[in-house]
């Protein structure tokens, strides 16, 4: 064997240099693209020059993220090998479902330490769209991690002569312990790992898939396992290099789309060796259900199963349906196999699987095989060859507990021994790696092997075959008896024909401390799509007869699901671990079709309803069903005595808490007494509303307006956002942690109190002789409360948008409260139209809120001045004494815009054309912002604020070689000195922009910088709210053209300041809002081309940008440029403060 698997390419490409070696089919089964070895290495070294011109050099983990499969991720991956990055395969996240995929990603990233992604341009521009699109609909930035992307299509081969001196050089320079690529698990039972792939594991286990499979220049591989899972990678790609075998591959959506064009390709290109898991082969039949008999599958020398155990059904299936085309079953062959082996760990080509049928009664109580008695229930396993000692891999099965070695013929852990297996996890330490990949059984004799552990739990025969059981967290244990899921779910599926096969999922949880069986199963397309009755309840009994029969044990609950609902790993394998975690949180019950009993209908808030005993009774059924386990509110009488309905004192006492929860209403100890009815109860509880206080601002100390008639004149701020067309999209969301239980009820007279307290929340907008107009609305429509019960976030979602779209400016409301209850707990969600709030606002409103839910609300602070006394000022100053900073604002604007820019003044821009970054400082970096001084070592401490804009002054001259610079800077507008109005509890759009010059920085030192800068800022005239009072409000258009037809800002910054965690009472704490700001795609705003926002929370410091890149000229790097640089200057800063 070879050194590393750069020698070999050498080699292939000195002797068989135009042989074919990859193709790659659309989902037509047209090939659109292929090469042979030296296209490859000319790629290759081509993407290894591009990496390194980036920055990238040995030792580097570099992201490979190509949807779909095609050869750009081939030439990525070995061109990672030429320059010695290390390539780390990824799922690409489907930009329809960020949400979902996202955090996959992240964990990879994080885990990794990748700062560098390779993908192709198309790619790259969907998951752009899909970032305005999440934006666009509600859901916030969907957070990507922080990478620099990388476009392979932009790179260009090398000439063959300089591609393989490259190579060359890189196979003397890289030898067997040097790291290939990093392969994460599929995390079927735990969050994916990285497993360390060195050129001494990959070449042994290539040279061992090479002889156990007999794989050679002659063979043909097709397949659709996608090209960063091990089979794929190692499988596919990898082993037509080591072999020089030709690789045949199409997307695994084409293979779901298209199951037949497996079966064609193999007939095309004469197949030899196919490889895929044993739900693959389940779903290739749908596709051989329709073969004419024309196809010809003679070519088939392997048709290798692997990746999760395989079911005899499935092997007599195939062999059925197949052998028309002249498949031969010979070709059969199990393998097992895991990526911590780098993918192959034994199974032969030309040994027919071995099947091993024996007692499941003994095999549940003693883990033995034993064969089976007479009319006993039988498991039959199916073999995975024997481990080749050749090459030195050794599978034993060991007791996971004393770690001794099991005798022939008995259930243990399996563990493995081969040169392949990884050296550990990445990032791990020593000491978790090698409790994993060196273990050592306790034998009397060390012969200084070290084991892998694989958590797989298997026998080994008489003559060393491996058969597989399960894996070992997966066990169903149940009156000390071993229950293995896999042959449940088979028994589970062929209970009815509306099951989906290989689609079920058997798992244990805990109920009442004593482990209970947990089945959900899918459902057939086709059935959900038929206009007749669905049987969900012969179904369910079906499969509670079934695994009664198979094992003798009670389901605890029956689940049956839509299609694809089930958790699966990238490669198909069910998720049983996430499965049980989703069942324990509720969403798993929450997206099933039938079999809820435990989870009854949701009624809205009481809140929403009119307080009426009819209303309430329908609430006090839901809950009693929920008790009950009922199959709805229905089935609850409302006249039987509660004993009668079966609460004991314990459910007697629990439904009066419910009550209490659900409505705010303590109903006296005798309302709920046993010999109570549920109307009596609902009685007790509309009286208890009735006395309840029916004005709760009194008690609040409210402010209300003098006088709510005319219009009340519009703010900057608020001027602005009606630029932005259909403002009703304009909303801002946050999302807060209720510490504390909340009643609906009690929220509901809460928020009545809040817009009592804040006039600006009952604003109204409309259009009015081409013109806008603000008036004020009553409270009660000015706001909406409501409360729902979700199970996990994707059923919280939809909701969550539909928060920002039953906003309305015009009519009302322009603030919605949505309380969720969920598994852990509740939730806010607080929803605040633009227009009526800026950044200071919702802090304000949530404290207020914290005080209002409180029984006592004589905690509240006293108001400050009324929204409609700012604007009212504001507008007058605009046309009076704001005319005296009209030349300064002049020369301001006088200052030309950089070079690299197009001079002219930008048109508005539209909010769909925006792309966003973002970057994130660490609670230690936040902390060193703070240490940063002004005027030196002896002077005072700089603003955060002051020292992210000196650092983004520097940037920008630096990146745009420009002398002096505009920069347009926020104002809050609620600096008292220069209106006399005290507005710290004020709510409403108050905020306003001006622009600034600063001088060239090129000559100062970086705390020279922050001294000039926070000078500069003192020198403002009137906080910067002039310039709007100017621009916007002023009544004299010659004014505002004076200063509007100048060239506007190229650069702006805005800081946010800090926001609290949690409120001043500390019922709410502050939660990462899933959707954040919602704007019209269609909108307009004047604000720069690139534009940098940043705020505290929790002591870390969050840093977003706003760029228009047709303005800017930019092609797509320049952003990640910036943040570098933006990172540089600010670590300067922290570096000449704490190193004086």
């Amino acid at each position: 064997m070879n050194a590393s698997l750069l020698t070999t390419m050498v080699e292939r490409l000195d002797v068989a240099p135009r042989t074919p070696l990859y193709s790659f089919l659309d989902r037509h089964g047209k090939e659109v693209d292929s090469a042979d070895c030296e296209e490859i290495v000319r790629r290759a070294a081509g993407t290894a020059e591009f990496l390194r011109t980036a920055g990238v050099g040995p030792g580097d983990p570099v992201l490979l993220i190509f949807p779909p499969d095609g050869l750009e991720f081939v030439a990525s991956f070995f061109g990672c090998m030429l320059v010695g990055a290390i390539a780390v395969p990824v799922a690409s996240p489907d930009p329809r479902y960020l949400d979902r995929e996202l955090p996959k990603l992240r964990h990879v990233v994080e885990d990794s330490g990748a700062r560098v992604a390779l993908t192709h341009a198309k790619y790259r521009a969907l998951t752009r769209l899909a970032s305005v699109a999440n934006r666009v609909r509600g859901r916030g930035n969907p957070g990507w991690p922080e990478l620099s992307w990388l476009l392979a299509n932009r790179i260009k081969r090398a000439g063959a002569t300089v591609a393989a001196a490259a190579l060359a050089r890189a196979a003397n320079t890289f030898g067997p312990d040097d790291i290939v690529y990093l392969q994460y698990t599929s995390g079927s039972t735990s969050a994916p790992k990285g497993v360390v792939v060195r050129h001494r594991n990959l070449v042994h286990n290539l040279e061992l898939i090479a002889r156990n499979t007999r794989v050679d220049d002659t063979s043909v591989l097709v397949g659709w396992v996608p090209l960063f899972h091990d089979m794929g990678l190692a499988g596919g790609i990898l082993n037509a290099m080591y072999t020089g075998a030709r690789c045949v591959a199409f997307s695994p959506m084409t293979f779901l789309a298209a199951p037949r064009l497996w079966l064609e390709a193999i007939d095309r290109y004469r197949g030899t060796h196919i490889a895929g898991p044993n739900f693959g082969y389940d779903y290739v039949l749908r596709g051989a259900d329709r073969d004419d008999g024309t196809l010809d599958l003679s070519s088939l020398r392997a048709t290798l199963q692997g990746g999760e155990p395989m079911l005899p059904a499935t092997m007599d299936r195939v062999e059925a349906e197949l052998t028309r085309m002249r498949f031969d079953p010979a070709s059969f062959c199990n393998v097992y196999g895991m990526a911590e082996a780098v993918l192959f760990v034994c199974g032969q080509v030309g040994r027919k699987p071995t099947l091993l049928r024996a007692d499941r009664a003994v095999l549940d109580r003693d883990g033995v095989i034993a064969p089976p008695a007479p009319d006993a229930p039988v498991v039959t396993l199916v073999g995975s060859g024997v481990p080749d000692a050749e090459l030195g891999v050794t599978v034993i099965a060991v007791d996971p507990v004393t770690r001794r070695p099991r005798p022939p013929g008995a259930v243990g852990e399996l563990w493995v021994s081969s040169p392949s297996v990884s050296s550990g996890y990445w990032g791990r330490t020593d000491e978790e790696n090698a409790a994993v990949f060196a273990a050592r059984p306790a034998t009397r004799e060390d012969d200084g092997r070290r084991f892998l552990r694989t958590g797989d739990l298997g026998v080994v025969s008489d003559d060393g075959e491996v058969f597989i059981c399960g894996r070992l967290k997966d066990l169903i244990i149940i009156g000390g008896r071993n229950i293995h899921p896999q042959d449940l779910e088979a028994a589970v599926v062929a209970a009815d024909p509306i099951l989906r096969p290989g689609n079920a999922v058997a798992f244990g949880v805990r109920v009442d401390g004593v482990e209970r069986v947990m089945v959900a199963a899918e459902v057939r397309r086709k059935h959900l799509q038929s206009r007749e009755p669905i049987p969900f309840d012969r179904a369910v009994s079906a499969i509670r007869a079934a695994v009664a029969a198979h094992c003798g044990v009670q389901c605890h609950e029956v689940l049956l699901m839509k299609p694809d609902s089930l958790p699966k790993t990238t490669s198909g394998k069910l998720r049983r671990g996430e499965c049980r975690q989703r069942w324990a949180d509720g969403s798993l019950r929450s997206s099933a079709l039938s079999g809820q009993q435990r989870t009854p209908a949701t009624v809205e808030s009481i809140g929403d309803a009119e307080q009426s005993a009819e209303y309430v009774l329908r609430l006090l059924q839901t809950e009693v069903a929920a008790m009950l386990q009922s199959t709805g509110p229905d089935d609850v009488p409302v006249d039987l005595p509660l004993r009668d309905l079966g609460l004991d004192s314990l459910g007697l006492m629990d439904l009066a808490r419910r009550i209490e929860d659900r409505t705010g209403a303590r109903v006296p100890p005798a309302s709920v007494g046993d010999g109570s009815t549920l109307r009596a109860v609902a009685t007790s509880v509309v009286r208890e509303f009735a006395l309840a206080p029916s004005a709760p601002g009194e008690a609040a100390g409210l402010v209300t307006s003098e006088s709510n008639a005319g219009d009340v004149p519009f703010s900057a701020g608020q001027t602005v956002a009606l630029q932005r067309g259909q403002w009703d999209w304009w909303n801002r969301a946050v999302m807060l942690d209720v510490r504390r239980r909340l009643a609906p009820e009690q929220l509901r007279r809460a928020a009545s109190a809040l817009v009592a307290r804040h006039e600006a929340l009952r604003l109204r907008f409309r259009r009015a002789d081409d013109r806008f107009v603000q008036r004020y609305g009553d409270i009660e429509g000015s706001f909406a409360v409501e409360s729902v019960t979700v199970h996990g976030s994707d059923a919280l979602l939809p909701l969550l948008n539909e928060q920002h779209r039953r906003l309305s400016v015009e009519n009302g409301p322009v603030l919605r409260l949505l309380l969720v209850e969920t598994g852990s707990g509740q939730r806010l969600f607080i929803t605040v139209n633009h227009l009526v709030m800026d950044g200071i606002t919702l802090g304000i409103l949530v404290d207020d809120l914290d005080r209002l839910c409180q029984p006592e609300e004589h905690g509240l602070p006293r108001t400050s001045a009324r929204f409609e006394e700012f604007s009212r000022w504001m507008n007058d100053f605009g046309n009076a004494d704001a005319t005296a900073d009209l030349d300064f604002w002049r020369e301001q604007l006088a200052v030309p815009p950089p070079a690299a820019y197009d001079s002219r003044a930008h048109p508005d821009i539209m909010m769909k054309d925006l792309a966003f970054a973002r970057q994130h400082l660490g609670p230690d970096e936040t902390r060193a912002l703070r240490t940063v001084r002004m005027g030196g070592p002896g002077g005072s401490r700089a603003p955060i604020a002051t020292t992210l804009l000196a650092a983004l002054l520097r940037t920008a001259q630096r990146r745009w070689r420009c002398g002096r610079l505009v920069i347009e800077l926020f104002s809050s507008g609620r600096q008292t000195a220069v209106h006399g109005l005290d507005l710290s509890r004020t709510v409403g759009d108050m905020h306003c922009t001006f622009p600034l010059a600063f001088e060239d920085s090129a000559s100062q030192s970086p705390e020279e910088t922050v001294t000039a800068v926070a000078e500069r800022l003192t020198r403002v005239p009137s906080a910067g709210m002039s310039f709007d009072a100017l621009t916007l409000l002023a009544d004299d258009p010659n004014v505002r053209n004076r200063l509007l037809n100048a060239p506007a800002p190229t650069l702006g910054f805005n800081f946010q300041g800090e926001a609290p965690t949690q409120s001043a009472g500390g019922l709410f704490s502050l939660r990462e809002s899933p959707l954040g700001d919602l704007w019209d795609p269609e909108g307009r705003v004047r604000q720069p081309p690139l534009y940098l926002e940043c705020s505290i929370v929790g002591g870390t410091t969050r840093i977003g940008w706003e760029y228009l890149p047709q303005q800017l000229n930019w092609s797509g790097a320049e952003i990640d440029e910036w943040k570098a640089t933006f990172a540089d200057e600010l670590a300067g800063l922290v570096h000449r403060a704490t190193h004086r």
